[in-house]
């Protein structure tokens, strides 16, 4: 059992095996000096499940052309043209903070640009 920063409790099952001692596929199936051990969670393992399921229903397709129209050219607009590669301050509140004024950034600049067209369209 693994307990994070924030108190969530990980429950994982660890797996080892016995002895790698001269086995033929000891260098293809792990790294390390000693044996091979694999790190389980159960509960990470449901999840993934679920969440494949709901990708792979008409729903979750549907959520998924969403999102890859909506937000995600506004991420890539903010990691591209804003040069934004990762969050300066740490803690959830520091970084919801951090996230308002990059949003807030961008919507000024955005509405400037529309500004700025119709103004032209104006003039022409």
């Amino acid at each position: 059992k693994e307990v994070l920063e924030s108190g969530y409790e990980i429950r994982k099952r660890h797996y080892r095996s016995p002895s790698c001692e001269g086995c033929p596929m000891k260098e293809r199936c792990t790294k390390s000096e000693g044996n091979r051990e694999v790190v389980v969670s159960l509960e990470r393992l449901r999840y993934q499940n679920q969440a494949r399921e709901i990708l792979r229903s008409e729903e979750g397709y549907d959520l998924s052309v969403r999102r890859m129209t909506e937000p995600e050219s506004v991420f890539g607009q903010l990691k591209n043209n804003r040069g934004f590669r990762r969050f300066l301050l740490r803690g959830m509140e520091k970084v919801t903070l951090e996230v308002g004024w990059l949003s807030l950034a961008h919507n000024l600049l955005k509405q400037a640009v529309m500004e700025q067209k119709s103004r032209a369209a104006i003039l022409h």
